[in-house]
């Protein structure tokens, strides 16, 4: 790459001697619920995907995720399980943790700037990131790597080489740039370098398919760009569609507090999906699950038919896949007892407390919310009740009251 560092050295594709599965079968799986937003961009990445696959070889495929929270989502779950079929059909899966772009902040689905994280955070947000993806992925046969490996060596040079093969004017192409452009809202400089870090971990990796949602798009295509200055042959994207989270509207994400948690224990994944609205149940069996595709037309009629039988279906699917079948069973049998039933669970935890101790700090330091802010936020929406009764944000810890958050969770104070 002219003017620019070089590629750090990366694994190569383990060697096989068996050959791959016919490439019209490949195709036919791997460009299954890929969407690009447009017909033309569709056709010229299938085309090119095919011709990487005729090559009869293992292709690099890489996924990258900021760690910009503690936990993945099943919305992460999406582009997991493509790549999970990429590697299913015997090519090498990479799973990219992006702890230096997840310092920048990634713009592409925000409309205004998204917050800085410290190293700190960041550091303590991945701790557990390889694990939770390794309930989707083949442990055993995914590469894992962090983009600090490569874009904490970049001298200014090398960052202004990079800036320089890109426009101001195809920055704000962007959609949610030129909204804020155009509303006379403030977009930084250090907004406009994801992309192109993004873009240089596809270099990095010399990676044949990126793997990654449709608002990532831009950043793959600048990827494509970079590798093709360098000399490398750019990747294929292939994006999947967004998950909305439980309004059924936005996007599904941990800091919005509308996600369903990958490690959430199972009675919060089935009440979570209990609580989705009817209009987005069949996306969730599409994205979000295995469910063969032979039996969707089965479950939209149910769907349309018995609405919560449907339902309690996605719900008990989705915990038998990452918690098996006795805990979905027995998580199911707990909403019907507590929400359908209205019971109070017999096996309510309790939690000592000091009288007068604030309840957003109960809430925090009981599990029952991940932060303060979060906490605040349940108690605005009036989602917590103290012995039947709704509480407040300025609420206080009582010994032997009983607090109910949601519908779900419960505690008794002593």
């Amino acid at each position: 790459m002219s003017g620019e560092a070089s590629a750090p050295s990366t694994p190569s594709a383990p060697r096989t001697e068996r050959r791959m599965a016919p490439v019209a079968d490949q195709l036919a799986i791997l460009m299954s619920g890929v969407d690009y937003g447009d017909d033309g961009l569709r056709r010229q990445m299938e085309a090119e995907l095919r011709t990487l696959l005729e090559e009869d070889r293992p292709l690099r495929v890489y996924l990258g995720v900021d760690p910009t929270a503690n936990s993945l989502t099943l919305g992460h779950t999406v582009p997991l399980r493509k790549l999970r079929q990429f590697q299913q059909l015997g090519h090498h899966a990479i799973f990219l943790i992006g702890d230096y772009t997840a310092l920048i902040g990634d713009p592409s689905d925000k409309n205004k700037l998204r917050p800085q994280l410290i190293p700190e955070a960041i550091a303590a947000n991945e701790a557990t990131y390889f694990e939770q993806a390794a309930r989707i992925l083949d442990r055993e046969h995914t590469e894992l790597r962090h983009n600090s490996e490569w874009l904490g060596k970049l001298a200014l040079p090398e960052i202004i080489a990079l800036m320089s093969k890109f426009t101001v004017a195809e920055m704000l192409r962007r959609d949610n740039f030129r909204k804020r452009f155009d509303d006379g809202d403030a977009v930084y400089l250090h907004e406009f370098l994801y992309a192109l870090m993004q873009g240089y971990d596809a270099f990095a990796l010399a990676c044949d398919v990126q793997v990654g949602g449709t608002e990532q798009l831009f950043n793959l295509m600048a990827g494509r760009k970079i590798q093709q200055d360098a000399g490398q042959r750019p990747h294929v994207p292939v994006t999947l569609p967004i998950l909305v989270g439980l309004d059924g509207k936005a996007r599904m994400s941990k800091s919005a507090g509308n996600h369903i948690g990958v490690n959430d224990p199972p009675d919060d994944q089935y009440g979570k999906t209990m609580s989705l609205p009817d209009p987005v149940i069949m996306d969730f069996f599409v994205l979000a699950t295995n469910v063969p595709r032979s039996d969707l037309p089965a479950i939209q009629a149910e769907l349309e038919q018995r609405p919560m039988a449907a339902k309690k279906r996605l719900a008990h699917t989705i915990v038998t896949e990452f918690w098996g079948e006795g805990a979905a069973a027995a998580a199911e049998a707990a909403f019907e007892r507590t929400v359908q039933r209205h019971e109070v669970p017999t096996d309510v935890p309790v939690h000592a407390v000091a009288r007068g101790t604030p309840l957003v700090d109960v809430l925090v330091a009981a599990g029952l919310a991940g932060s303060k802010r979060d906490a605040r936020r349940l108690l605005e929406q009036g989602a917590v009740n103290v012995d039947g009764l709704v509480a407040d944000v300025s609420a206080s810890a009582v010994p032997g009251a009983l607090v109910q958050v949601g519908k779900r969770r419960w505690l008794r104070l002593a």
